[in-house]
């Protein structure tokens, strides 16, 4: 007979697998064939312990043809076999990701550039807590070891966020995951100022980090996505309402019947103590920044807004809405031309010259998009939205994945693996038309957000505010302070009612101002955390959906371990202890749990007992 060229792991594996389905099935067989069985299986493991192959080999067989003679599974018994195996695995992995360590690939762009999309990284659930398993909350919290700075994961349970139902591993219902940067803790109160973050902590001393950690002073942080955040209907009678939230709480009611437009604010968070905004652009810092898109001479004269600029002589302009208020109510088009209301504000014109529009492009970013057929969309966006893909102007790019980070160009592969372009790339063509383009859609990548119209509402994610004295855009100072065009917009804008110009800093004298903090500051709740992403253009946070409840906090942000490149490894954040009371918990309970079960599987491998 053929024998079959078993190796001695072979017939080892063969040996074990016989004495489990012996062990289970032993109490169904006679004493004549647990006898027979047990002497071969018995000569077998004294072979393969002796290391004699030959031996061991034709004892193998003679084990085989037992266990199907005697021991063979029914498909009824394999289906269960199955199931038991598949089961304790999903019970396994997910105790696993719940509260130890859990695989992560980023899907958007929102936490960019900390995190890109198609990163791959590992999160510690072990660093601040012991979470319960597939629910909120958790038997361990230390608030302690949270900072801020810390790139966080959450759960959307019980969240006032769209779309959050997920399925994982295609059978456990469950909430999305976002993952995104603690910026304040319960009882802080922040103010936004020239793209930075002033605030006092629960004590009232102010929060150092804001100011000497670099995750906040190399980071861009805007109060609002948009200036109009949230809008409800709400019908009283024959009185028609509409309610804006910012942070998801209502902040303003404007009437539709008597033009009773009001500030819904008070002093309880999210508002600070001695909040006392006189109108809507008081709010945590809004009147600081504008929305900013860019224009041409034609489009400024055609919508008679030339009045608006010190000068009308300008190729373009950069078109600013500012200081948006609630005492007059304005009639607005919505993404798909639809006239709504909304909030009146306040439009400024800033002449842009050749050397300006080529310092944007210096520094210009935008999403990740897709160049196909001399169109472009966005990665991550609705098949339905591709419809609204720009065609490139003036631009033979080839197909493919790109994005532009601090002025430079990279193409990306389907691993997620950047390359960056030479300079003699096409996508450097940087006409003044391009950079019009880069910049008024290199974040959406939707042709709904082209200034076709001044009735149109709807503004790009481009941001704009003063910062001692300089005019900044993409997070550089593309207008300094001493730039003559730059003064003689300002010198224009003071003669205007809300005129937009440097309103300072929140630090007098080298101190930071309690009073400006606590008058017009944004407070956490008890027991909440403020989160936002770093892309700040793109990213759903505590903007969108409100303060995260503790109970919500899963776990931090490790490290990436794809793709290769200057990122792999630690991620910008502060670092965690190693040792802290829910590591060793934890870790001591896998530990356990790792040695239990590999007693039980070598006392299912040992030899009959």
């Amino acid at each position: 007979m053929f024998q079959k060229k078993y190796s001695l792991r072979k017939c080892k594996k063969v040996l074990f697998h016989a004495i489990k389905w012996y062990n289970k099935k032993k109490k169904k067989l006679s004493e004549n064939v647990k006898g027979e069985i047990e002497s071969k299986i018995k000569s077998l493991e004294h072979s393969i312990s002796e290391k004699d192959l030959p031996k061991a080999r034709t004892l193998t067989l003679e084990v085989e043809l037992l266990f199907d003679k005697y021991l063979k599974k029914s498909p009824l018994e394999k289906f269960v076999d199955f199931f038991v195996t598949l089961a304790i695995a999903l019970i396994i992995a997910t105790f696993v990701r719940q509260m130890w360590f859990e695989n992560y690939t980023i899907p958007s762009g929102s936490m960019r550039p900390t995190l890109k999309e198609k990163d791959f990284l590992i999160v510690s659930k072990t660093d601040f807590s012991i979470n319960k398993p597939t629910r909120t909350g958790h038997f361990y919290f230390d608030s302690n070891l949270l900072k801020r700075g810390d790139v966080v994961i959450l759960t959307t349970a019980n969240m006032d966020v769209p779309n959050s139902d997920h399925m994982y591993f295609y059978i456990f219902p469950g909430k999305k995951q976002f993952i995104k940067r603690l910026i304040a803790k319960p009882g802080d109160t922040i103010y936004f100022y020239g793209g930075k973050l002033y605030g006092l902590d629960k004590e009232g001393k102010e929060i150092k980090e804001y100011e000497n950690e670099k995750w906040f002073t190399d980071i861009e942080h805007i109060p609002f996505i948009r200036f109009d955040g949230k809008q409800s209907y709400v019908s009283y009678g024959s009185s028609n309402d509409l309610i804006i939230s910012q942070m998801n709480t209502p902040v303003a009611k404007l009437s539709f019947s008597n033009g009773n437009s009001k500030l819904l604010t008070n002093k309880e968070p999210p508002f600070a103590k001695d909040f006392d905004a006189q109108n809507y652009y008081d709010i945590w810092g809004f009147k600081n920044y504008a929305m900013a898109r860019i224009i041409t001479n034609k489009q400024a004269q055609d919508w008679g807004l030339l009045k608006y600029s010190y000068t009308q002589n300008a190729p373009y302009y950069l078109e600013l809405q500012h200081h948006p208020y609630i005492k007059k109510m304005e009639f607005e088009k919505d993404f798909y031309g639809r006239f709504k209301p909304s909030l009146a504000s306040v439009i400024s014109l800033l002449p842009l010259d050749e050397a300006h529009m080529k310092n944007i492009f210096k520094n210009i970013y935008t999403s990740r998009f897709v160049v196909k057929n001399g169109s472009a969309y966005r990665i991550g966006i609705d098949t339905s939205e591709k419809k609204y893909a720009p065609f490139l102007p003036k631009l033979d790019l080839p197909n493919g994945c790109y994005e532009f980070q601090n002025g430079v160009a990279y193409s990306v592969n389907f691993l997620g693996i950047t390359s960056k372009l030479p300079p003699t790339h096409p996508i450097y063509n940087n006409s003044l038309e391009r950079i019009a383009f880069f910049y008024n859609l290199g974040i959406e990548m939707n042709n709904l957000f082209l200034p076709t119209d001044k009735s149109q509402n709807i503004r790009p994610s481009r941001y704009c505010y003063f910062r001692d004295g300089g005019l900044y855009l993409l997070g550089s100072d593309i207008f300094q302070k001493d730039d003559p065009v730059l003064k003689a917009f300002v010198e224009f804008e003071k003669k205007q009612l809300l005129p937009f110009i440097d309103s300072k800093s929140p630090i007098v004298n080298g101190q930071i101002d309690k009073k400006t903090i606590y008058r017009y500051g944004l407070r956490i709740p008890d027991n909440h955390y403020l989160t936002l992403g770093d892309n700040h253009a793109v990213s759903s946070d505590s903007r969108d959906w409100g303060f995260v409840p503790q109970d919500n906090l899963r776990g931090s942000a490790s490290f990436i371990y794809w793709p290769p490149g200057d990122r792999f490894g630690k991620i910008f954040q502060p670092s965690y202890p190693w040792i802290v009371l829910p590591k060793m918990v934890v870790f001591s309970l896998a530990f356990i749990t790792i040695l239990g079960f590999y007693i039980y599987y070598r006392r299912n491998r040992s030899l009959i007992s």
